[in-house]
């Protein structure tokens, strides 16, 4: 049984849009990764764990289909985009960054920084449809610069059609980034298909690979123009050449990097890419589709916050259950399950590790409670 893969549950976990639950294999293959070349106290030390960062960029390119040098660690996702902003010219006549209002904070207060570089934040409102793609045609003006487009938004659940978006920009010469932060071992993603000239996102929530080990797609076409400011010597074409007076800019997305990189969550997120690979993104989603309608077919029409209609939502659903909202809730993490709250509702992510048992028995607490 694929459940029993992974770390038991406390309860009944529906977390994965926030942290989805570890492979019960993953802290030996940290400790194989990280720790036992570290125990071998020699001079290959680095290049064991710079190995790891490899194995990790190669697993997020056979994921998302593309070259594996157009991948670059990183942190957080916040950081990513601050790196981003940094490392791109400035146009009087482009001084716009487009993002929605229902976009996730952290990344906005990172674009909110441009203004150091005299651009301007406008917001798109929340409440418009982004899947009507007359509100981009009418926001993608002349004078942006940037746009933000999150392909899952955490407050609805709403799945947006980035590639028709990341279209409409780039033949408006508009720069893209796209957070797949949600999206990204849930939702098969192709970045071939699409016209995104960044694409951010991380490990920590469905692909179950902890926190810490996010990551910058960089396209390859516009890759000579990006002359990122935080750099290190994990910038450079060749780190270990060690001249003072002679920096050059990786060729690839590692220009992105910067100092002494952090290596450890990227061992843990690579045993997890490794795990979702070999399944299959495609699997993964049936089985969340599968429990997410067994949810809805039982709840009242007006209590699915989410959209109904799955390809135009995530894997989350969020559920608001209206005069009997608080009441209903208390009962159920009553009964042990494990959701969160945000403003329309509690949100519920069905992962490959539950059961339809598992949703039966939640589905009777809320009828129970009602």
């Amino acid at each position: 049984m694929i459940a029993n893969r992974f770390v038991d549950q406390q309860g009944i976990y529906l977390l994965s849009h926030s942290v989805g639950l570890p492979l019960k294999s993953s802290l030996a293959g940290a400790y194989n990764a990280f720790w036992q070349p570290w125990l071998g106290a020699d001079e290959q030390i680095w290049n064991h764990w710079l190995e790891q960062i490899e194995r990790f960029r190669d697993q997020l390119g056979l994921l998302l289909n593309s070259d594996s040098c157009n991948f670059c660690p990183q942190t957080t996702i916040s950081s990513a985009v601050n790196k981003i902003i940094f490392s791109l010219s400035a146009r009087s006549d482009k001084n716009i960054i487009l993002m929605s209002e229902e976009d996730f904070p952290s990344v906005a207060y990172a674009l909110q920084q441009a203004c150091r570089l005299d651009y301007q934040v406008r917001y798109i409102p929340a409440g418009l449809d982004l899947n009507d793609m007359s509100i981009w045609d009418e926001y993608l003006t002349d004078d942006v610069a940037l746009v933000l487009i999150t392909q899952v938004q955490s407050n609805n659940g709403v799945q947006l059609p980035v590639d028709a978006i990341t279209e409409i920009a780039a033949h408006r010469s508009i720069r893209s980034i796209v957070d797949i932060a949600q999206a990204i071992g849930i939702l098969p993603i192709d970045i071939q298909t699409g016209s995104a000239d960044f694409i951010v996102g991380s490990c920590v929530k469905w692909l179950s690979g902890g926190p810490g080990a996010a990551f910058l797609w960089v396209s390859p076409d516009i890759i000579e123009q990006c002359h990122p400011q935080n750099v290190g010597w994990f910038s450079h074409e060749d780190p270990f050449e060690f001249d003072i007076h002679n920096f050059r800019y990786a060729k690839d997305a590692l220009r992105f990097w910067g100092g002494t990189p952090s290596v450890y969550p990227f061992c843990v997120a690579s045993s997890s890419l490794e795990f979702v690979n070999s399944f299959g993104v495609a699997v993964l989603r049936e089985h969340n589709v599968q429990l997410c309608q067994q949810i809805i077919d039982n709840l009242d029409q007006d209590e699915l916050m989410s959209p109904v209609i799955a390809d135009q939502r995530s894997g989350t659903l969020i559920v608001h259950f209206g005069k009997k909202h608080q009441q209903i809730t208390n009962s159920l993490r009553g009964e042990g399950i494990q959701f969160d709250s945000r403003s329309k509702g509690i949100r519920l992510s069905p992962h490959i590790y539950n059961t339809e048992d598992q949703i039966s028995t939640l589905v009777q607490h809320i009828e129970n409670s009602r």
